[in-house]
């Protein structure tokens, strides 16, 4: 039987096998041929197209390939696999069309202007409200606040300072007076307007006022 093999990196070549044992026949043949290339342990044949070998030697030309076995890498395959579905996109229908044939994106995009465009609405009379709330709180008067000092020493020195005031003021309206008398006793000049240690009366005003009569009359 003749059986056409591809040989990786190389061209195809013939073989002539027994009919009864093919495979192993052409196993030897192969690796007397191609040692450097054959191992059993780690090539095997396969049909073309998806065939496999058996199937392939009932064919009028059986056509095989020989191929290498393909270790296994490090793992985590899974993590990665897993990692790539969360990233890939979902699927949308924004490319089809509805009945009157406009496109799916279109109308969603329409639809998303909308409410943009009543939530901005919306945002500026809240903004608004907000700014005549404002306005109204600061033309609005506000209660005086009332503070209350408990300074038992600060209340004590304005005592002192209020009563060291009028201690003072008495003395130097004493002196005043005292100094007008011995102006009198010495010049007989009456003063026009007398000083008067607290507040006048009625009946003092009166006579002040009867005295300034008679003064203006004597002239």
């Amino acid at each position: 039987m003749r059986v056409l093999l591809d040989i990786p990196r190389h061209k195809t070549a013939e073989f002539e096998v027994c009919d009864t044992r093919p495979l192993d026949d052409l196993a030897k043949q192969a690796h007397t041929r191609f040692g450097s290339i054959f191992n059993p342990a780690t090539t095997y044949f396969s049909g073309r197209f998806g065939h496999t070998a058996r199937e392939t030697l009932t064919t009028c030309t059986p056509w095989l390939t020989l191929r290498t076995c393909v270790r296994g890498g490090k793992g985590g395959f899974g993590s990665t696999l897993r990692s790539q579905s969360n990233r890939s996109t979902p699927t949308t229908f924004d490319d089809c069309r509805d009945l009157y044939g406009r496109r799916l994106r279109t109308l969603n995009d329409a639809k998303r202007i909308v409410e943009q465009t009543q939530t901005d609405e919306k945002l500026r009379e809240e903004a608004k409200e907000r700014r005549r709330k404002n306005i109204e709180e600061n033309m609005r008067d506000r209660p005086v606040k009332k503070h209350r000092f408990d300074d038992t020493e600060f209340e004590r020195r304005c005592e002192e300072a209020v009563e060291l005031t009028r201690e003072t003021t008495r003395k130097a309206v004493r002196n005043k007076l005292r100094k007008v008398k011995e102006s009198e006793s010495e010049g007989g000049v009456e003063p026009l307007i007398p000083l008067f240690e607290g507040e006048l009366s009625s009946s003092d005003d009166e006579s002040s006022s009867g005295d300034d009569d008679n003064s203006t009359e004597n002239k």
